[in-house]
């Protein structure tokens, strides 16, 4: 299929762009796109399609093998962040890359003089206040970004790409971390960018943010891209055609089988009166009591910044609850641990994939170990590791989730997003687990890894376990839960069982105390 037509001056031509990684895995098998001024170009494949890669490319991350890039009509082969930015091409990655021990406004700076551009500290103070007030982000220039959430840290890789002067934002997923609402507000942002001219590539897995917000639809599949679409005649079935092949989408589309309420086991994790700090000192968890029962899925809903985040590091031994009572499989700790977790059974499938789940510059086979560490079913004898049996499992993995990946050896960094989360959600189940503590686990996901995790995680729950499941995709928690409850300012202040009243929960989501 040929590209559609933009209707408008051409700003960056990419012509046959390849990439080959080691070990012979094709991301990029002669890409050719155009991206026109004053449009939101949307991006769309499954997970390992390439879509990453190319806006990498374009972005200075990684130097392609082969091809042509204009931008402007002019030759552009950036060779780092600081070309890109230099040439007003900004990337907001799908996991920010921003210094942790910097605020916004300090990581605004740095991006200002990365991008030529002599800003001071009140400067980028200034910059972020002003785009965050023109645009409705949430984003405060004095906060440190280690304290803020997935979803702020988004915002303010955005407000940081608007304060540099960017006139092509590459957005990698950027709904990912967002609530509902957030996410709304930030694909009408993408269409007042694209109305003040400039240009907007928008990396999505949900049809449904492309079909609102891009002028055209370009599709990769397996390295290649296999067509483009204005959005006037893009239809969802002829979309996920595109994305899976028409001999694959029966199953990749295959939902889930939903549950019928089931009867409730023992509780497998009790929560009595928690009280946890959040990162500025504030009460984040207040007071929160609910328990997981054997064999149930228990959905937490709520608007992002209310607390889910603060009650899940504190569960997964993160951060120390200042008082409350939490029993993981009948065994009792004031502050639960990755030992305590590993003993009692526990799968642990956290939001961020690199640095909580996956340690980078390291293998797939020693990840496995590392996160099988102090489980039963861990490739260990006594204290140390049986390599072989690390490998052996580490494939295992890799073949049952179809992760995309050069081989087991391959550091966790090569791995896109998708194929990460699919390692991470393989591993955990190895641990054949009594409870499973899970944050957004199939957020940036295509359909058929996240049909892939949420079987998985109903398949966990059909053979005892109890599922702590933390979402913020009210549709996810409405399929997969039995219970759900809606935690507000650290709070639970609805609870249902099924079946659900879908206009109650999200009611409760956004009331004011």
């Amino acid at each position: 299929m040929g590209e559609a037509g933009g209707g408008g001056e051409p700003l960056l031509e990419l012509e046959c762009i390849t990439k080959v990684y080691p070990g012979g895995v094709v991301a990029n098998d002669c890409v050719s796109l155009t991206v026109y001024r004053g449009e939101v170009l949307g991006l769309l494949g499954e997970n390992g399609a390439g879509k990453t890669t190319l806006v990498s490319i374009v972005a200075g991350l990684i130097e392609p093998d082969g091809g042509v890039m204009r931008l402007r009509g002019r030759p552009y082969r950036p060779r780092g962040v600081r070309d890109a930015l230099r040439s007003g091409v900004a990337l907001v990655p799908q996991n920010p890359m921003l210094v942790e021990a910097f605020t916004v406004a300090e990581n605004v700076m740095l991006a200002a003089r990365l991008a030529g551009r002599r800003m001071g500290l009140r400067e980028a103070r200034e910059a972020v206040a002003r785009v965050s007030r023109e645009y409705g982000l949430r984003v405060d220039p004095d906060a440190r970004v280690w304290g803020l959430s997935m979803g702020e840290r988004q915002q303010a890789e955005i407000a940081k790409a608007l304060a540099v002067g960017a006139e092509l934002l590459l957005l990698d997923e950027p709904t990912t971390h967002l609530s509902p609402v957030e996410a709304e507000a930030l694909l009408r942002l993408t269409r007042r960018l694209a109305e003040e001219g400039r240009s907007v590539v928008l990396i999505t897995h949900r049809l449904r943010e492309v079909l609102g917000a891009a002028d055209r639809i370009a599709v990769m599949r397996r390295g290649r891209l296999v067509g483009v679409v204005a959005v006037g005649e893009a239809e969802p079935r002829k979309l996920l055609e595109l994305m899976f092949g028409r001999e694959r989408l029966s199953q990749a589309t295959e939902a889930p089988r939903r549950r019928a309420p089931r009867g409730t086991g023992e509780p497998v994790l009790v929560v009595e009166d928690l009280w946890v700090r959040g990162p500025h000192g504030e009460h984040a968890v207040r007071g929160l009591s609910l328990r997981v029962h054997r064999g149930e899925v228990l959905g937490v809903a709520g608007v992002a910044g209310n607390g889910q985040r603060e009650f899940f590091e504190a569960l997964v031994g993160l951060r120390r609850p200042e008082r409350g009572r939490v029993v993981v499989n009948g065994v009792e700790a004031r502050a639960p641990s990755g030992a305590l977790l590993g003993r009692a059974g526990a799968a642990v499938i956290p939001e961020e994939r690199l640095g909580w789940a996956l340690a980078p510059g390291k293998s797939l086979v020693f990840n496995l170990a590392l996160g099988l560490y102090r489980s039963p079913r861990g490739p260990y004898r006594g204290f140390l590791v049986d390599w072989a049996e690390a490998r052996r499992k580490t494939i295992q993995v890799i073949e049952e989730m179809k992760v995309k990946t050069p081989g087991p050896d391959a550091p966790a960094e090569a791995l896109s997003g998708g194929n990460m989360q699919r390692f991470i959600v393989g591993r955990e189940m190895l641990k054949n687990p009594a409870l499973v503590l899970a944050m957004n686990p199939a957020s940036g996901l295509d359909v058929a890894a996240a049909a892939q995790v949420h079987r998985l995680l109903l398949d966990a729950a059909d053979h005892g376990a109890g599922v702590l499941l933390i979402s913020e995709d009210l549709d996810e928690l409405l399929e997969l839960s039995d219970r759900i409850v809606v935690m507000s300012r650290g709070r639970i202040v609805h609870e249902e069982e099924r079946p659900f009243n879908p206009e109650a929960i999200a009611e409760a989501m956004v009331a004011k105390e």
